[in-house]
């Protein structure tokens, strides 16, 4: 934990704000209020949220049931219970339009737009678990300050409710993937911590797993997507609405399945949602065995289930359009027994609605399956809050002076700052200012691209919240190098757009090259590239990119090449003869200073790819619609045996620095042994010393790797990262737990095993190789460390 700004400064903003936003109507302002439910006891706050769901569920009318179990949740106005809309986003904050209210401070009225940080594959790169409990808890702080601030009188609009369908916990399997740029990284293991960190925040509850509530209410119900198997749009006749996932059960268990257990286990999270694909043949909204048997019964999972919108149409829809798994009654059925709580038929088909009356007239449905589900729905509203009167309720506090703070503009600097990776640098970084600057590329002017997919309106219109959505508050990259370059001159020239095949500005783009002292070029991907509903078809950079590029690097000037991209972008010949490279991904509101302070120096780069970036040639070896990461050539640094062009962890720096393992002792190049057949474990002290001469933040990634090949195909894996600021000369230690359980690898059934043999420990982040390496000798028989939930 490190680097971020003081966590405690959220919980004091919300203990301050006491006066509630008068203007707006309060969501459910009226439940449990009049006399005739005042005495129930769903409404008696002495009870449990679970007592209380309990009997507000046996009120119900059975024609009152089906119509709370949709996004679009109905209400029942015989118990004075309005509408709900379950439906909204905050991926890297809310997905929410600007908004007016009164402030608390003077009682005047002002406009607020929600802030947007970096894109998760953006931060991600942090290495940085501080930092993503931080933006996951200001993004749950503006989205109820915002909440306050919109008009309910409908109360099922989307973005209504209270409930946020993020984060997405998919992995980076393949950089053709269109939604690479939701989620953190290719590694279960980063991509767990994530998501456990970004829904403890998001939820309201501290890094020490308290509320920070003191009565106890949930901020935002979180929900981690998209479970599971899920990263194919559209792709060679294949559609996420049609695609069976064939998965093998190992890669299950050691790939895809360990970020959700993270999410659920470590993070708490309360709900998640079934994916569109089919896993094996089961479509997964219907898929008993993963929603009761791995997640609810082996995990412990007490939340919430929705479907991906209109997934449970996909069930009963014949093929292409869906999976034809079951007819449309049948479909249904079978996806509220396998625990899928809620139907998002937002795009038409209402699943829920229109056959789960006839699936209980036809007894494939019970009263009880009804009710199992609508109590989990309706405990989540009695822990937000939404059944009790919110006169003193923390987060109904929350009014406009919570929304785009001086604090959440500083973090999402700085959540920008640490994100940016340095992959090259042949001496022209960091760039002294009262150059002449050539800046080029089709981001060169950009503004909107840096927020990414699903971000919220971020700009008022000449101070008003009417009017088409506008960018114009954000800064370009151009404006934001000039104002870095000071006393000298600044040019400006796309050269290209991002996808066009036009060749007409490549002349003006070239020549401004040629008359500055260095050249800036931004390049990359946007959303017509790479997103939802689409995927990659190549990985290179599209359009006339590469021919700028090519043109530029050909003057031989100090030439800096900047990515703005989600998936990993492949270099080919460009990566040697470009002098410096930098991947500043989709850097959210404050993209562009993040960039200038980097490339001037301002700002010394710590952060490390969390993707493998493959060879152009990889697209060649395998098909987008190969689930499995082990067969080869295999995916990810745990199982790619090709040769990248950057490997996952990597990331320079303006300064060096030198480690040395201080214990346990190493003896000989060895660590001491490690039994299999019990919990035994070394911690691990790395001290670090920044040998440089600039300060900066190192971050280390703990790792292993067998010696030979008793775990084939697995090459490495990640145990573990931190990172520690140090001024020059200056020495900090890390600390890393590695247990004999780190160690535990799936077999062909999905069953996690200890086996006893020889690793290595390594450490990545502290120099261009892996240093220090010890030996480690794991002795004993192979045990069973999980049964297969597969």
């Amino acid at each position: 934990i490190f680097l971020t700004v003081n966590a405690m400064r959220f919980t004091a903003v919300l203990l301050a704000a006491v006066i509630a936003n008068s203007a707006a109507d309060v969501l459910w302002s009226d439940v449990c209020s009049q006399s005739d439910v005042q005495g129930t006891k769903w409404c008696d706050t002495s009870l449990t949220s679970q007592a209380r769901a309990e009997a507000f569920v046996a009120a119900l009318e059975p024609s009152e049931k089906v119509v709370l179990m949709t996004n679009e949740a109905q209400g029942v106005p015989r118990l004075h219970i309005p509408p709900y809309q379950w439906g909204s986003e905050g991926l890297h904050g809310p997905l929410q339009p600007c908004v007016c209210g009164t402030s608390s401070v003077g009682g005047v009225q002002k406009c607020a737009c929600p802030t947007s940080f970096p894109a998760p594959s953006a931060m991600g790169s942090a290495f940085n678990v501080s930092l993503y409990w931080e933006v996951g808890h200001a993004d749950g702080i503006e989205a109820r300050a915002i909440n306050n601030c919109r008009n309910h009188k409908t109360q099922n609009n989307y973005g209504d409710g209270i409930d946020y369908w993020s984060p997405t916990v998919n992995m980076q399997r393949d950089p053709r993937w269109g939604r690479n740029q939701e989620v953190p990284g290719e590694d279960p293991m980063l991509t767990g911590q994530y998501a456990a960190n970004f829904v403890r925040g998001l939820q309201g509850e501290t890094q020490g797993n308290t509320p920070v509530d003191p009565e106890g209410h949930i901020a935002i119900v979180a929900c981690c997507k998209h479970f599971v198997a899920n990263s194919l749009e559209s792709w060679n006749g294949h559609t996420r609405h049609n695609f069976d996932a064939q998965v093998p059960l190992r890669d299950l268990a050691d790939y895809y399945l360990p970020a959700f257990k993270g999410c659920v286990m470590e993070g708490h999270v309360k709900g998640i949602m079934c994916s569109y694909n089919a896993v094996n043949g089961v479509p997964m909204c219907t898929n008993a065995l993963y929603l009761n048997e791995t997640l609810r019964n082996s995990w412990g999972f007490d939340g919430y289930v929705t479907s991906d919108c209109d997934a449970i149409g996909d069930v009963y829809s014949p093929e292409p359009q869906g999976h034809g798994y079951a007819s449309a009654t049948n479909g249904t059925a079978l996806s509220l027994k396998a625990g899928t709580d809620m139907d998002c038929g937002d795009w038409g088909k209402h699943a829920y609605l229109n056959e789960l009356p006839a699936a209980v007239a036809a007894g494939l449905v019970t009263q009880d399956d009804l009710d199992r589900s609508l109590i989990r729905l309706t405990k989540l509203q009695m822990e937000l809050g939404l059944y009790d009167s919110k006169a003193h309720q923390m987060y109904f506090q929350l009014d406009i002076d919570n929304i785009s703070t001086p604090e959440h503009k500083q973090l999402a600097l700085e959540a920008a700052q640490q994100s940016i990776v340095l992959l090259k640098n042949d001496g022209v970084l960091p760039i002294a200012a009262g150059k002449k600057i050539a800046v080029i590329g089709p981001h060169s002017l950009g503004t909107e691209v840096f927020l990414s997919n699903y971000h919220g309106s971020r700009c008022l219109n000449n101070g008003s919240i009417s009017g088409p959505p506008t960018f114009d508050c954000i800064q370009t990259p151009e404006d934001a190098i000039a104002k870095a370059n000071g006393n000298g001159e600044t040019t400006v020239s796309q050269g290209c757009t991002v996808t066009g095949g036009t060749t007409a500005m490549i002349a003006e783009a070239v020549g401004n090259a040629s008359a500055a002292d260095t050249v800036v070029l931004i390049m990359g991907l946007d959303g017509s590239v790479e997103g939802e509903g689409h995927d990659r078809y190549n990985t290179t950079l599209p359009g006339m990119q590469p021919q700028l590029v090519s043109e530029v690097l050909a003057l031989g000037k100090p030439t800096v090449l900047v990515l703005v991209n989600g998936g990993t972008v492949s270099l080919g010949s460009i990566k040697d003869a470009a002098p410096a490279i930098v991947d500043a991904f989709y850097g959210g509101e404050m993209a562009a200073q993040a960039m200038a302070d980097v490339l001037f120096g301002r700002y010394n780069p710590s952060g490390r790819l969390t993707a493998t970036v493959y060879p152009v040639s990889f697209l060649d070896q395998v098909p987008l619609t190969q689930m499995s990461v082990t067969e080869p050539p295999g995916r990810t640094h745990m199982y790619y045996t090709g040769e990248p062009e950057f490997e996952f962890g990597d990331g320079l720096s303006y300064t060096s620095f030198t480690a040395t393992l201080e214990a346990p002792e190493v003896v000989g190049g060895r660590l001491p042994s490690l039994s299999t057949e019990d919990a035994s474990e070394h911690r691990l002290a790395l001290r670090l010393r920044n040998s440089g001469s600039r300060a900066g933040a190192v971050k280390v990634l703990a790792m292993w790797r067998p010696v030979g090949d008793h775990l084939a195909p697995l090459r490495q894996k990640l145990v573990g990262f931190d990172g520690v600021h140090l001024a020059p000369a200056q020495e900090g230690e890390l600390f890393f737990v590695l247990s004999s359980e780190h160690f535990a690898v799936a077999d062909e059934d999905g069953r996690r095993i200890v086996y006893p043999g020889e690793y290595e420990v390594f450490f990545k982040g502290v120099g261009p190789t892996p240093t220090p390496v010890a030996r480690l000798s794991l002795v004993g028989s192979q045990r069973l460390v999980e049964d297969a939930a597969l």
